[in-house]
């Protein structure tokens, strides 16, 4: 059930899911094993799907009120990389070896991505390609995604952390 009411609480919230997949991830509960406690691959499939139902809800209520202009349309942050044309599956080989979206930035045919873009390319993605990458240094959690638009092909790289700070500096509004 969902404990949130405002866009705010959206991010608190993604904040605490992202933070307990990462430990999931590294194993911090049960201490650094391969393969994985099955506690923390349960764990990391419960926080994922909880993470992905709050990122679409999210998304989509914000965006929705931009279309409308009830709040700013552009949030001057980066919250992730794109690659607007030509993606294939090596890219996230690429960002993976990059350490995410700020590797991704130094290479040629990225661009930076925005609040706004970034919450279209979660409705938008293509759920059957989607990755994810978790550094080895807190806080680092990126959604790994694909899609296309007009017919090009596109990747993105975007930071849950990121995304957090950036929903945080628009007005708060109840979830609808």
């Amino acid at each position: 059930m969902w404990k949130r009411a405002t866009w705010h609480e959206c991010a608190d919230e993604l904040e605490q899911i992202s933070e307990a997949f990462r430990n999931a991830y590294w194993g911090r509960r049960h201490g650094s094993s391969w393969p994985r406690h099955p506690e923390d691959e349960r764990m990391m499939a419960e926080t994922s799907k909880d993470g992905v139902q709050l990122l679409r809800a999210l998304a989509v209520a914000v965006r929705a009120e931009q279309d409308f202009a009830l709040v700013p349309n552009a949030v001057a942050v980066c919250v992730g990389a794109l690659k607007e044309r030509d993606a294939e599956p090596h890219d996230v080989i690429q960002a993976k070896q990059n350490h995410g979206y700020e590797g991704l930035l130094r290479s040629v045919g990225y661009v930076p991505l925005g609040l706004r873009q970034a919450l279209n390319k979660i409705v938008h993605a293509d759920p059957r390609r989607a990755d994810y990458y978790v550094g080895a240094w807190n806080p680092v959690h990126e959604l790994l995604l694909f899609g296309t638009d007009r017919g090009h092909a596109w990747f993105a790289a975007i930071s849950i952390p990121e995304l957090a700070k950036a929903i945080r500096t628009l007005p708060d509004a109840a979830m609808v």
